[in-house]
């Protein structure tokens, strides 16, 4: 039987995961957001249009995602003359809890 200290010490942990992992459904709730991770997580760094391509989807809704992205901190920007680039960041324990959950 777990001692008091101990049953505190893993329903902390769990309300900590799950309210990370609660924020990161949410965030990802979207297909497109979801897609646009992913592609990025597996394949570096690529470009608004690109992505837009890729999904079939417009450019200005790719770039809406990625703002939404990236005020999440799990995507950083770069401007490249007139396009603007997106990598993950990849040192944020969110993306790495994603590409957890991802394999």
């Amino acid at each position: 039987m777990l001692k008091i200290s101990q049953v505190l010490k893993i329903r902390k942990s769990i309300d900590t995961d799950e309210v990370a992992l609660s924020r990161i459904f949410n965030l990802l709730g979207d297909k497109n957001r979801f897609r646009i991770l992913k592609i990025l997580i597996r394949h570096g760094e690529l470009c608004v249009s690109d992505l837009a391509t890729i999904l079939k989807v417009s450019v200005s809704s790719v770039s809406q995602h990625l703002r939404i992205l990236e005020m999440s901190n799990l995507v950083v920007g770069e401007r490249m003359g007139q396009m603007m680039c997106y990598k993950p960041i990849i040192k944020n324990p969110k993306i790495k809890m994603i590409t957890n959950l991802m394999k």
